[in-house]
């Protein structure tokens, strides 16, 4: 067979089939399913059997032929509406007497739940009303940061004026208050508009001018946080003579939480402004600061004293040795002559005493001696080599410290991380004595 009559013989089965799969509908008075593709005469009842899914016809039936006209309508999902021509078109529904019955059938408005059902119900859910109460309640105002601010400022008066600052109640009242304050003025926008707000006038110089100690050791948190790293700040606090207020609180303050509120205060003061350590760190006001190393109070207050001068230090060979530092601030720098000033005070004999005598207190915590022989050889160099080196109390001191962590180490049963930590305090020690004595070995002698 050649390829032309094998062409043609598929040709001719596939339209043998196609015409058997399209012959005539015939109509009886039974449901029959309706091929694919099959035609079916106009006038016929015309339905889909929701079992199969398959769309079936019969003859209609005299009533049917009655309401109906030969121009009945297909209802046949997804096809449209197809006119077989005639006139008039019926609803396509088998039986609309049980449609009428049904819509006759639902309630009207006179229709009442029973009493017992209607309680039951109320008990599940809430009224309208009792919905939008709560809605109300929940709908917390927006404030801004002013708008808190001004109603603390407002809170602070009342309760400055009018109740016993001593009593449990306002104590922790006014936590709070401060909480929140402190919260706010960390943002330096929020910082200066408390200044704007003559905030030092109106809360914190009346809280350090309180005989309760905590209401002091408050203003003086506030006040760091206030002008830590904030130049138009620092200016402000300087211009209300903030600095010297804050040295008079610090030689007169006898406890601990509040000195060390203080220095927190005037250290964020004077870092980084070389025009306030140039008014401030004179004779006097180094005396007065100093005097905080002589005061009985915890160790570890009078450790930041010697944290406050290294990191001045620091900064000041930063701004005079620095490539990126501009002349102007260069020179600013230079005009404290803060090396010079710290020398006159007698800075380092001092440390060097205080160091000594407070050697059972380092020894009995060794952060404490890392953060104080830390702070100490950060000024060694240019400031204090001389006095500390030529000093055998200070060396004896260090070796003290050292041989102690040797000890602390041989007895460890800790984790690893505690026994790092005390071996990096000893790798500093060592390196520290190395410094100062480059000859002697850190073990020789006690």
């Amino acid at each position: 067979m050649n390829l032309f009559s094998f062409i043609l013989f598929g040709v001719l089965v596939v339209f043998c089939r196609g015409s058997q799969n399209k012959t005539q509908f015939i109509a009886t008075d039974e449901w029959q399913e309706i091929e694919d593709g099959q035609a079916i005469p106009q006038g016929l009842h015309v339905r889909i059997n929701l079992q199969t899914g398959k769309k079936e016809a019969k003859l209609l039936e005299k009533s049917d032929n009655d309401t109906q006209s030969a121009a009945s309508l297909s209802t046949v999902p997804g096809e449209g509406l197809q006119d077989h021509g005639g006139g008039g078109a019926a609803l396509p529904y088998e039986n609309i007497n049980k449609l009428k019955e049904a819509l006759e059938n639902i309630p009207g408005d006179d229709f009442k739940f029973n009493e017992e059902e209607l309680k039951k119900v109320k008990a599940k859910f809430k009224t309208y009303d009792e919905i939008k109460q709560e809605l109300k309640e929940v709908n917390m105002e927006v404030k801004s940061d002013s708008d808190i601010m001004s109603t603390l400022f407002e809170r602070f008066e009342v309760i400055s004026k009018s109740k016993d600052l001593a009593e449990t109640a306002v104590k922790a009242e006014l936590d709070v208050l401060f909480e929140d304050l402190l919260y706010l003025t960390h943002q330096i926008d929020n910082a200066n508009e408390f200044i704007d707000r003559q905030g030092i006038e109106k809360i914190i110089w009346p809280s350090l001018n309180q005989t309760e100690s905590m209401l002091k050791i408050h203003g003086l948190k506030l006040l760091g946080t206030i002008v830590q790293n904030n130049p138009k700040a620092k200016v402000a606090l300087f211009e209300r003579n903030g600095g010297s207020v804050l040295l008079t609180k610090l030689s007169q303050s006898t406890k601990s939480e509040e000195i060390s509120a203080g220095l927190y205060a005037f250290g964020s003061l004077v870092r980084k402004f070389p025009y306030a350590q140039n008014e401030l760190l004179n004779p006097h006001g180094y005396s007065l600061l100093f005097g905080v190393l002589n005061k009985n109070i915890e160790l570890r207050v009078k450790v930041k004293v010697i944290k406050l001068v290294a990191d001045m230090v620091l900064d000041y060979e930063n701004a005079l040795a620095g490539k990126e530092v501009d002349a102007t601030t260069r020179e600013r720098y230079e005009s404290t002559n803060l090396k010079e000033g710290l020398l006159k005070a007698n800075y380092c004999n001092r440390v060097g005493e205080f160091f000594h005598q407070n050697k059972a207190g380092f020894v009995q915590d060794e952060a404490l001696t890392d953060d104080c022989v830390g702070a100490m050889r950060s000024v060694r160099s240019g400031l204090c080599q001389d006095a500390w080196s030529q000093c055998p109390l200070f060396r004896h001191t260090l070796l003290v410290l050292r041989n102690n962590l040797d000890t602390r180490l041989d007895e460890w049963a800790g984790e690893k991380d505690g026994r790092d930590y005390l071996t990096e305090i000893q790798q500093t020690i060592d390196q520290f004595v190395g410094e100062l004595y480059p000859i002697t070995k850190p073990k020789d002698e006690l």
